[in-house]
């Protein structure tokens, strides 16, 4: 079987019912998993005539899983909202968002955990507020902490006792010592109240590009086919919307994020057919063309799911390799990067020493 073939099958899955035998299924229902869309197939194609029993019963199965989950983000969000006063705001980022305001492609989307944007003044005051209130962070090491502290954008993730959520607490969409880093007060004055809540929500424009900015530099690449899917529901979702298209170019400018918008916008029209993207894409300026060339090459590798009856191939873990050194590199000035990758490779070193030597010593 052609899996490339495949991962474009799936993804025209996501915009419509498919009339594909059985055996082709079994494929792409793996592809889906393994990409976090599997539920998202169920929204498209649960009402599909061509369907068989088996087909049916496999994305009910994962539509009714994705719908527990957004119960748990509901309940999860429940505790929360007690947390959330008048005296600052409250961004609630990503999944959450887009399940509180009932957009669209919130419906068949995994939800893992909860992303709240606080300004950086009030962020102790809202870590202490649910330290108090029960919810409990991993403890961490000192270097580890301080790099929360000191040069990330969120503070070390929490979990309340029983939940299977994270939650994650921000203060900036970026790292504040990255090369896109930015002062995310206009994100605040922006953002949108969700009526019956007292959560906020980025407002259109900055969701794009929020969505953006996590998909092409962060250094976790599982699931980024997702947030593809999640940029192409967004542009779509917008795209009507009088004068959105020239909002959102102005406000990539102001923000400096016109990279990661045009990487979102090639890849959402490459991979989704997104018109709303080519229209957008033809009016900002690309990158070289060797950043271009370089991103073609490497994107496709990392980010689509290759074929589940085998290991990915080598090259595959050649370009995830590269693109995670892009992500450090934009994350961090050279004279901080340096002497964490030391680090990091010294504990990965003294891990594997350990396991070797409980390995060694057993009976």
């Amino acid at each position: 079987m052609n899996a490339s073939a495949d991962v474009g099958l799936l993804l025209r899955g996501l915009h419509e019912p498919l009339r594909i035998d059985e055996g082709r299924w079994d494929r792409l229902l793996r592809l889906g998993r393994v990409s976090g869309l599997h539920a998202r197939l169920a929204a498209t194609n649960l009402d599909n005539p061509a369907l068989t029993a088996v087909v049916r019963r496999h994305l009910l199965s994962a539509q009714r899983m994705a719908a527990y989950r957004t119960q748990m983000l509901r309940a999860e969000l429940f505790r929360l909202a007690p947390l959330v006063t008048d005296d600052f705001p409250v961004i609630v980022l990503k999944g959450a968002a887009y399940v509180l305001q009932q957009r669209r492609l919130s419906v068949g989307r995994f939800v893992s955990d909860v992303d709240l944007l606080v300004p950086r003044p009030q962020l102790r005051t809202m870590e202490s507020r649910l330290l108090d209130a029960g919810w409990r962070a991993e403890k961490l090491e000192a270097y580890d902490e301080r790099y929360y502290r000191d040069w990330s954008h969120e503070t070390p993730p929490m979990r309340y006792p029983g939940s299977t959520l994270e939650l994650d607490l921000h203060h900036a969409l970026t790292p504040v010592t990255g090369s896109l880093a930015f002062d995310p007060a206009s994100l605040f004055a922006r953002s949108e109240a969700i009526p019956g809540t007292p959560f906020r929500a980025l407002c259109a424009e900055d969701q794009v590009l929020h969505a953006c900015v996590h998909c092409f530099h962060d250094g976790e690449l599982d699931l980024r086919l997702r947030e593809v899917v999640d940029i192409d529901g967004l542009l779509r979702a917008f795209a009507e919307a009088p004068g959105f298209s020239a909002r959102l170019r102005q406000r990539a400018a102001e923000l400096g994020l016109e990279r990661p918008l045009w990487y979102g916008l090639h890849f959402a029209e490459a991979w989704l057919g997104c018109l709303p993207a080519h229209e957008l894409k033809a009016s900002l300026p690309p990158p070289g063309a060797l950043a271009r060339r370089s991103m073609d090459a490497l994107v496709p590798l990392s980010m689509l799911p290759s074929d589940p009856d085998f290991p990915p191939p080598m090259r595959v873990a050649i370009a995830r390799t590269l693109l995670r050194s892009r992500y450090q590199w934009l994350r961090m000035p050279p004279h901080l990067l340096f002497p964490h990758l030391l680090r990091k490779s010294w504990r990965r070193l003294r891990a594997r020493a350990d396991a070797n030597g409980q390995a060694d010593g057993m009976p």
